[in-house]
């Protein structure tokens, strides 16, 4: 069996003496797995991918990254990472698509900026690079965003609710870029939402956490029971869109 790409074992992150986002999670990511995230905001799948990628440090348990504690990985080259509201980051930065993308690439068999922007669907990718960020249209910024956690053409892929923004037809498209780069490229990756429709056509893995982890497996078996229920709080249905 191969080596896995990330490791959870056992662990528990805190921003609160005392209270803990997360308790005691554990799971395997296996290499060109799509692992979802799914459960209701504050019930920590943002901290989950923080934690991957050093930004948090748990307190109690061990994070690995290829192998290696994540408190002594270096390679960050290969991870690529979209965190949660990524757009705001720019909202008064004067700074172009052009700029950024070159900024984010940090190895020489990364994407050129138009392949990167090519590839998540932006249309013109050309005018688009002489833009300031500030200027794109939410759907477009979230496309740049997307473009740069895959300017380096990493192994390991964390989105934090990527999707936002994004109408059905781009969701559609976001899934299929998915599966494509995880045949093309080997891609691994974990993707954090709360959206239970926009997951219903796909038979992926998922675990769900609402401050641990209540559920691991197909988005099949998950809807057909009772966990969906307990992860939210209140009954939920899933309505599946013929169109």
């Amino acid at each position: 069996m191969a080596d896995p790409v990330v490791v959870f074992d056992n662990v528990a992150v805190s921003y609160v003496r005392g209270v803990e986002a997360i308790s005691n999670v554990s799971f395997r990511l296996g290499p060109r797995e799509v692992v979802f995230l799914l459960g209701p905001n504050g019930g920590g799948k943002s901290t989950i991918l923080k934690a991957i990628v050093g930004l948090v440090r748990p307190v109690r348990g061990v994070v690995r990254v290829f192998g290696v504690d994540v408190k002594s990985f270096r390679e960050w080259w290969r991870v690529g990472y979209l965190p949660q509201n990524a757009t705001t980051f720019f909202e008064r930065m004067p700074i172009s698509v052009s700029e950024f993308l070159r900024a984010s690439r940090v190895v020489r068999e990364g994407l050129d900026p138009i392949e990167a922007l090519q590839l998540v669907g932006i249309e013109d990718p050309e005018g688009v690079l002489g833009q300031r960020i500030h200027d794109l249209s939410g759907g477009n910024l979230q496309r740049v965003m997307l473009a740069a956690s895959l300017v380096n053409r990493p192994e390991l892929l964390l989105l934090d609710e990527p999707t936002v923004f994004l109408d059905q037809n781009g969701v559609a498209a976001f899934m299929q870029l998915l599966d494509r780069l995880r045949t093309e490229w080997g891609l691994s990756a974990i993707i954090a939402t709360h959206d239970v429709a926009a997951l219903s056509t796909l038979a992926s893995r998922v675990i769900c956490i609402n401050r641990g982890a209540l559920f691991d497996g197909s988005i099949t078996e998950l809807v057909n029971s009772e966990q969906l229920c307990n992860i939210y709080g209140f009954h939920v249905y899933l309505v599946k869109h013929g169109h």
